[in-house]
């Protein structure tokens, strides 16, 4: 569900083998860095990005229908859309972070 993507890429092979191994925790982390920084994120939505992390460093690849999925529908029956109102900027930059994040797997050389 790539919010602005009509077509990507051919899967490099770095993109596989994430999905096989996990993303390294500090790339995840990293590519998240200015969300768990952020000092205006509540205590639930800072373990919403923590649970992207998780979820990247464990599966590696995972589209933006994910979020409004177990374990992150568990956090809000509304999924990010119901734990981020009024803040349309912040959850908009985590589905392009992780839009980015998946782009960069399709096209890495690796």
């Amino acid at each position: 569900m790539c919010r602005s993507c009509h077509e990507l890429p051919d899967p490099s092979p770095l993109f596989y083998i994430t999905q096989w191994v996990g993303m390294d925790r500090s790339t995840a982390q990293s590519a998240f860095s200015l969300f768990l920084t952020d000092r205006s994120l509540t205590s639930d939505q800072i373990r919403f990005v923590k649970l992207i992390i998780h979820q990247l460093t464990a599966r590696g690849v995972m589209g933006p229908e994910a979020l409004y999925e177990p374990p992150f529908s568990n956090l809000h029956d509304g999924g990010p859309d119901g734990l981020f109102v009024g803040q349309d900027n912040l959850i908009e930059g985590i589905f392009q972070k992780l839009e980015e994040v998946h782009l960069g797997l399709r096209t890495e050389n690796g």
